[in-house]
């Protein structure tokens, strides 16, 4: 089913390179594109199987991304955040898993982690008054949202229908335009019990059971992470074509080459710029896999693998930024070019990178705590 997958969005790629421009100007996907997308079935890689779904490795979630990252970065990104909240969504009671899919099998679903909004306790559930979630990637595309929001039995994702909420447009930012990433806000909603789901205990590996399909034994925190390095690889992949591409008959101004392919000067950037590439791979590959290895085997990684996770996904997203530093010296100012889509995936890797999840700072200070056996006073996200 992957390799199916992968093919079909192969064969979109003409498609969706001519709409990635305009997504980037509206700072939306367009309807066609989602949908194109959809017919493709990248999305229902991440569904549960009893609702048409295949209970996607974590490996085949980094996969499917990156394959559509490659193409149009904001189109990556979305399909990296809208699979993964599927994947948290398979997580709730089937009750829930039914209201989203039950009725509309190709229902996206997008949220965010941080706690935002009060709720109080209500006979059978809870009530939401004036919440607001932003950044939430794909939110104006998604039936369903995920609010997260600190409850009297500690912090929880709730997960609302369209209908309770409203989508607040404000997503102006340097690069990943095109995700729509915007503020949503609830005024007053119910949410039952069954559409309530505790972090803590997901955090603390209460996934990890016999009773699921293997991906969603996957232990919580370093799944979501490892999920999102697969839209910078392809913006990595990206930019490595598009450089070697056009060396064939692009010249170095000011020298005597008329080709850049001729110069060692060039071949030593491009050639650093893909040794990078290729490690950041290496490092989110070995990420999924360990996660999946775990998930199958029923069994929780120790604190030190989930910070090698997180840590992993770190510094291969550091890896493709330095990557895209070094073809862009390589391919000149011409990729600054509006027309140029370089400037567009050098703009979206960066933004990107500086996802809360993935920053270095925070998941190699996590990482160097669990080598040293020090107490995690970091996050408690690990």
């Amino acid at each position: 089913m992957e390799s199916e997958v992968l093919h079909a969005i192969e064969a979109l790629a003409p498609r969706l390179r001519d709409a990635a421009a305009q997504a980037d100007e509206e700072r939306q996907l367009a309807d066609d594109t989602v949908a194109a997308l959809r017919d493709a079935g990248t999305f229902r890689v991440a569904r549960p199987a009893r609702f048409g779904g295949e209970d996607a490795s974590i490996r085949t979630h980094v996969e499917v991304s990156t394959a559509v990252a490659a193409i149009d970065g904001g189109a990556g990104w979305c399909t990296a955040l809208w699979n993964g909240s599927s994947w948290i969504t398979s997580l709730y009671p089937e009750q829930a898993q039914e209201e989203v899919w039950g009725a509309e099998p190709d229902a996206l679903v997008s949220g965010t982690l941080k706690p935002a909004g009060t709720a109080e306790r209500v006979p059978g559930g809870y009530r939401v008054t004036n919440g607001a979630w932003s950044y939430a990637t794909g939110i104006g595309h998604a039936s369903w949202g995920l609010a997260a929001v600190e409850l009297d039995g500690g912090p929880a994702w709730l997960l609302l229908p369209r209908a309770e909420f409203e989508v607040v447009d404000e997503w102006h930012v340097a690069g990943m335009k095109s995700t729509g990433s915007n503020r949503f806000v609830v005024r007053d909603a119910f949410v039952p019990d069954h559409r309530v789901l505790w972090l803590d205990r997901m955090v603390a590996g209460d996934n990890v059971t016999s009773a699921t399909a293997a991906t969603y034994r996957a232990a919580f925190v370093p799944s979501l992470v490892t999920m999102i390095t697969g839209p910078l690889l392809g913006l990595g992949r990206a930019a490595l074509a598009h450089v070697v591409d056009a060396a064939v008959s692009k010249g170095i101004a000011y020298t005597g080459f008329d080709r850049q392919r001729d110069s060692a000067a060039f071949q030593l950037l491009v050639a650093e710029a893909a040794a990078a590439i290729d490690s950041a791979e290496l490092l989110a590959h070995r990420a999924a896999d360990l996660l999946d290895r775990h998930a199958a085997e029923a069994t929780y990684p120790s604190d030190l693998l989930r910070a090698r996770c997180r840590a992993d996904a770190s510094v291969a997203t550091r890896h493709v930024t330095r990557a895209l530093e070094s073809l862009l010296y390589a391919h000149g100012s011409r990729g600054f070019a509006d027309s140029s889509p370089l400037q567009r995936i050098w703009r979206d890797a960066n933004v990107a990178a500086r996802h809360g999840m993935l920053l270095p700072q925070v998941n190699l200070e996590l990482y160097g705590a669990a080598l040293v056996g020090a107490e995690n006073t970091v996050s408690p996200l690990l």
